[in-house]
């Protein structure tokens, strides 16, 4: 037997998940996907003709990965950025809208037909003009009246598709509506919004809290991210929300972030309602409790 008195860490070894296969194959597959995505998006801009086989062959196969590898969001944002940020997010919703799906226990053919409503939820984008969806600056009001048209123009190229299901077509057009009639461009409200809508309309608003412009590159910040979705859950689904926000939150502590004020550290105990006033222990290796710092918060996280 050994006689072992002390023990001494003397590194603290971080394991590289991308290591594990399933997770390579995840990487490999949304790669492909991204390439799927960009080609029927230019065969629509060219034909106005939805590559609906493509689309569902690429929908499975998220499907399958995402299931198989289990919580991938993270892995999402550590990937290179597209030129056009449109096809990655199209591919980045029907990841996450599968995971919803699958937290919500719904059974495989539903958790397919939600990664294929994420997957074309903004096909009508590809009938908007190319300089208006890669504008940096924010729209004027007239340019966003015109970008809002792209969930009735998705409905127009899918809604004669025999092959697809009548509740992604409905996921389509209505993931912008919202709960109190405030969304756009039918203004439903609750139930006469359809459940595939609402997941997407979660993984959408997500995946766009998430990413931050910062040049010369965009920054991570699923705190932000679980934010929105809690300030928007009664505008949304609040249990689906739920469903979402709770997985997630597991994941957030232990991460090397920066706050507002340009200081780094590690989130040493996460705020379950206020992600972002989480505590954090700085490389000094003070404490600060963020939920007392109101000019403070977790900027993004550092990769």
């Amino acid at each position: 037997h050994w006689q072992v008195s002390t023990v001494t860490v003397t590194n603290e070894v971080t394991i590289n998940p991308i290591i594990n296969p399933k997770v390579q194959q995840f990487v490999n597959s949304y790669n492909k996907s991204v390439t799927v995505v960009q080609q029927a998006f230019e065969t629509m801009r060219d034909s106005e003709e939805v590559p609906l086989e493509s689309f569902a062959a690429t929908a499975n196969e998220i499907s399958e990965n995402v299931q198989s590898a289990g919580n991938v969001i993270d892995r999402l944002y550590d990937l290179p950025v597209c030129d056009d940020a449109t096809y990655q997010h199209s591919v980045n919703v029907s990841v996450i809208a599968t995971l919803i799906a699958s937290w919500l226990g719904y059974p495989l053919p539903v958790v397919n037909a939600v990664a294929l409503a994420g997957l074309l939820h903004d096909v009508g984008k590809s009938q908007l003009p190319v300089s208006l969806l890669n504008r940096p600056d924010k729209l004027s009001k007239e340019d966003y009246e015109h970008y809002k048209r792209h969930a009735a123009y998705g409905f127009e190229l899918v809604k004669n598709l025999p092959d697809l299901g009548e509740s992604i077509k409905a996921a389509v057009i209505q993931h912008h509506e919202r709960a109190d009639g405030s969304g756009y461009p039918l203004r439903l409200v609750e139930d006469k919004i359809h459940p595939y809508a609402r997941i997407v309309a979660i993984a959408d608003l997500y995946d766009e809290a998430v990413t931050i412009n910062r040049e010369p590159t965009v920054v991570y910040s699923p705190y932000s991210g679980l934010e929105k979705l809690n300030d928007e859950k009664y505008r949304l689904d609040p249990q689906m929300c739920l469903a979402f926000t709770s997985r997630m939150l597991n994941y957030l502590s232990g991460n090397t972030v920066a706050l507002s004020d340009g200081r780094q550290g590690r989130v040493v105990y996460l705020n379950q309602f206020a992600p972002s006033r989480s505590m954090v222990q700085l490389t000094d290796g003070t404490v600060i409790d963020l939920d007392t710092e109101p000019h403070l918060r977790i900027h993004y996280v550092i990769r």
